[in-house]
C-alpha cells in the first residue's frame, strides 16, 4: 500500500481536519482521475481523496524543514552571494519548487508501485502457469492444481502468483464460484497478462472445456511473449551504450580538452571547482543510465 512519509496523524484523522478546505481539495482529486483506480489495485485501503490530503500536508512539512536548511545555509552565504532585499524572497522559492517536487514524486507512488508490481507477478508467471499445466494434465482438478500453486514456498514458490492464487482460493472456500474469483483476480491485478490469462481460464471452466488445453495454449503465448521482450531488450542495448559512452566517457573528455584549449587563449580559469561539478555531473549521468538500463530489462525468471 502507498505510504506518504511524515504524516504525524492517520490519514483519516486529516480527512476530518481538512474539511474547510473541501472545494480546493475536490479541484486537487479531480486532477488526478486515476488515483482512486491505482489505489484499488494496490489493495489499499487509503481512498484517493485520503491520499491527495496525506501528501498536500506531508509536503507542506517537508517544506518546511527544507525552507530552514536552505535558511541557514543562505544566512551564512549571504554576505557573499545574497543581498539582504533578495534574502526571504530566496528561501520561499526553494521551499516552493521542493514542495511542488515531493508532491509530484507522492503523486506518482502508486502508479510507480503498479508497475513494480505487475512485474513481480509476470516474473513468475510463466513458472506458475506451467505448474498448473502439469497437474491439470495429470487429472488434477483445476481448483486443486491452484491450492497446490499457493501452497508452494520458500525457493519452490511463485512469489505474487502464489499470494494472488491464495486470494482465490480464500474466495471460493468462502463461498464464491471460480469462474468469478477468477474474473476478481484479474480485475485487482495490474499485469496484462495475468488478467488474459485469468480470463482465459474463466471463460473455459464457464464454458465446459478442457482448462489443459487453454493452458497450453497459455503456456505458448507467454513463452513467444518472453521471447519478443528479451530480442526488444537486446535491440535497444546497442543504442543505449552508445550513448552511454558519448555521454560519459567521449563527451566529457571534450569537454575538458575544450576547457584547457580557452584557458590558454583567454583568461578564463579552469580550477578544481570546475573539475568537481564535473566530475558530480557524470555521477548523476551514470546513475541515470544506470536506472534507465535497469528500467527497460524484462521482468522473466530464468
Amino acid at each position: 500500500m502507498p505510504n506518504v512519509q511524515f504524516l504525524p496523524i492517520s490519514y483519516k484523522s486529516l480527512e476530518r481536519l481538512m474539511r474547510p478546505l473541501n472545494p480546493l481539495l475536490n479541484y486537487v482529486v479531480a486532477l488526478f482521475p486515476l488515483l482512486e483506480y491505482d489505489l484499488g489495485r494496490l489493495d489499499s485501503e487509503v481512498t484517493a481523496r485520503q491520499y491527495v490530503i496525506g501528501t498536500l500536508v506531508s509536503s507542506l512539512l517537508v517544506s518546511i524543514i527544507f525552507s530552514l536548511a536552505i535558511g541557514s545555509i543562505a544566512a551564512a552565504a549571504q554576505p557573499l552571494f545574497f543581498t539582504e532585499r533578495y534574502f526571504v524572497l530566496v528561501v520561499i522559492l526553494s521551499a516552493a519548487v521542493f514542495a511542488l517536487l515531493f508532491f509530484g514524486y507522492s503523486m506518482l507512488i502508486p502508479s510507480w508501485q503498479i508497475q513494480q508490481r505487475s512485474g513481480n507477478i509476470e516474473r513468475d508467471l510463466l513458472f506458475a502457469i506451467r505448474h498448473l499445466s502439469v497437474l491439470t494434465n495429470a487429472g488434477v482438478p483445476l481448483f486443486a492444481a491452484m491450492v497446490s500453486v499457493s501452497e508452494e514456498r520458500g525457493a519452490l514458490g511463485y512469489g505474487m502468483v502464489g499470494k494472488e492464487f491464495a486470494k482465490i482460493v480464500n474466495e471460493v472456500e468462502a463461498g464464491k464460484e471460480l469462474s468469478q474469483a477468477l474474473n476478481d483476480s484479474a480485475a485487482r491485478t495490474p499485469s496484462k497478462y495475468y488478467e488474459r490469462i485469468m480470463w482465459q481460464l474463466s471463460n473455459s471452466s464457464k464454458a465446459g472445456v478442457p482448462v489443459n488445453e487453454a493452458l497450453s495454449q497459455l503456456l505458448d503465448y507467454l513463452s513467444e511473449e518472453q521471447k519478443i521482450a528479451l530480442r526488444n531488450y537486446g535491440s535497444q542495448l546497442s543504442p543505449l551504450s552508445l550513448v552511454y559512452l558519448l555521454t560519459t566517457m567521449v563527451g566529457p573528455t571534450l569537454v575538458i580538452i575544450f576547457l584547457m584549449i580557452i584557458s590558454t587563449m583567454t583568461a578564463i580559469p579552469v580550477t578544481e571547482t570546475l573539475f568537481v561539478a564535473i566530475l558530480l555531473v557524470l555521477l548523476v549521468l551514470q546513475v541515470f543510465f544506470l536506472g534507465l538500463i535497469r528500467s527497460r530489462r524484462p521482468t522473466i525468471s530464468l
